[in-house]
């Protein structure tokens, strides 16, 4: 049976957005900005007895869930857009965190008719009712992780941002879209890289940019070109102008290696010529 279900749920991933747009029936919920909500009203965190991961890699993550008769959801959210195939369902009612009512099944002009297929974007947080005395609620949810809220345009504006940020001085600014455990690696024989790996947004702060500087007249970055890859992860080529403590200028070319899940920033490293590096320290 399992088999089964994950088999379904891989075609309906597959052709989920022209199913979605044929579907005649459609159930109101409520969308929003996933990074507004809390990871542990996430729905195997929020409600874990009705959500069991059937699989989850890279690119999906499939549901296969149940509500029995009469039972209430905890409150939870779905963070990435879903393929919906809806088995089986009585009535039942949706509300919303502050407990609106965002829809009731009896109150639809027509009864739902199943299987149910059907697109949604991120569902803000919500807890649905079972109200049938008999018949369980059952659908497999396909969670789309690669999708355009985290696509690979976003992630280059992502990272273009930190760029941008970093140029204006701003650093409060880059530091925020780095995930609260970026893992930061400076290129091997550059001397920041002794500290390496910096975790967390605060250890990159006090780490690099502020030794920054210190180390330096000025340090600004130039020819950056940002090259999307496979993964999730962005490549940048660019130089860095640096005016040495005595006054000496300097161009040093370098490259960077970002990793971003879910519009943030997970992994950065540098990539440099440490002899030229070292040679803006000594002079």
């Amino acid at each position: 049976m399992r088999k089964h279900l994950i088999l379904i749920a891989i075609a309906l991933c597959l052709t989920a957005p022209a199913t979605a747009q044929e579907s005649t029936q459609k159930l109101d919920y409520r969308t929003g900005n996933p990074a507004d909500w809390p990871e542990e009203l996430d729905a195997v965190n929020g409600a874990p007895d009705n959500h069991k991961i059937l699989l989850e890699n890279d690119q999906v993550r499939v549901l296969d869930v149940t509500l029995a008769p009469n039972e209430v959801e905890n409150l939870h959210h779905h963070r990435w857009p879903s393929v919906l195939y809806i088995m089986q369902a009585g009535e039942f009612t949706d509300q919303d965190a502050e407990g609106n009512f965002i829809m009731d099944s009896r109150e639809l002009p027509e009864p739902l008719q199943f299987p149910l297929t059907m697109w949604k974007k991120p569902e803000a947080p919500h807890t649905v009712t079972n109200l049938s005395d008999t018949k369980s609620i059952h659908l497999v949810r396909v969670e789309l992780k690669q999708n355009e809220g985290y696509s690979g345009a976003s992630n280059l504006k992502i990272v273009n941002s930190v760029y941008e940020s970093f140029g204006k001085g701003d650093i409060p600014a880059a530091l925020a879209v780095m995930d609260k455990d970026v893992v930061w690696n400076e290129a091997e024989s550059n001397s920041l890289a002794v500290g390496n790996p910096y975790i967390g947004p605060d250890a990159v702060l006090k780490g690099v940019f502020m030794k920054l500087g210190e180390m330096y007249q000025s340090f600004s970055l130039k020819d950056i070109k940002l090259h999307e890859m496979s993964d999730n992860q962005v490549l940048a080529t660019l130089r860095y102008a640096i005016t040495s403590k005595k006054g000496m200028d300097y161009e040093v070319q370098a490259a960077h290696h970002w990793t971003l899940k879910e519009g943030k920033i997970v992994q950065f490293q540098q990539y440099a010529d440490t002899k030229k590096l070292a040679d803006t320290e000594a002079n």
